[in-house]
């Protein structure tokens, strides 16, 4: 069985657990934190899951964490499960999982959108619409800057890629007039 479908499994079991409880956006917030929280410290995930470390250590850990984001019983329950059975360091996996459906269960998406420059507003709600209408949610927009995109929208919609992008276009270009010298011998 592989790392994914263990973390579907669990996921899947949060949210049997949030509906019956009708708790879902609370536990999502919970397990969107603990999850962003796990992924985003490189000693955090190892401490948890490392094997030389006593078990009653590892569970204060994750308590410790747990009290900080706060976490409220069900998801202490879970995580304190995945730690028992070795499976610690699929937390962020497990959220992201559990992310996906709570969003799909609830008709709710997220878009990561990038620009060279910060959007103004009105153009960032007409992207918004527009992104609405093409995925058929509603959408929580997350607004990223990278000046190498040059110019134009990237736009990343669960696993749909929406570029606009000048860098993208240039890219095609050059792929374009290197294909036709290649076609075209002696040019």
């Amino acid at each position: 069985m592989t790392t994914g479908s263990i973390s579907v499994r669990y996921a899947r079991a949060l949210l049997a657990l949030a509906e019956e409880r009708r708790n879902l956006p609370a536990m999502q917030r919970e397990w969107k934190d603990l999850g962003d929280t796990v992924a985003g410290s490189p000693a955090l995930g190892p401490a948890l899951s490392n094997p030389k470390v006593p078990v009653a250590r590892r569970e204060a850990l994750l308590g410790e964490l747990l009290d900080r984001l706060p976490a409220s019983p069900a998801t202490r329950s879970a995580a304190r499960l995945l730690l028992r059975k070795g499976r610690v360091m699929l937390l962020p996996e497990v959220a992201r999982a559990f992310e996906r459906m709570v969003e799909e269960r609830t008709g709710r998406g997220k878009a990561v959108v990038t620009t060279a420059a910060p959007m103004n507003e009105d153009f960032h709600r007409r992207l918004q619409e527009r992104l609405e209408r093409l995925s058929g949610r509603k959408l929580t927009v997350e607004r990223r800057v990278d000046p190498d995109v040059l110019g134009g929208v990237v736009a990343r919609v669960g696993d749909m890629l929406y570029d606009g992008s000048l860098r993208a276009a240039l890219d095609r270009l050059h792929e374009q007039l290197t294909a036709g010298t290649e076609a075209a011998p002696g040019l």
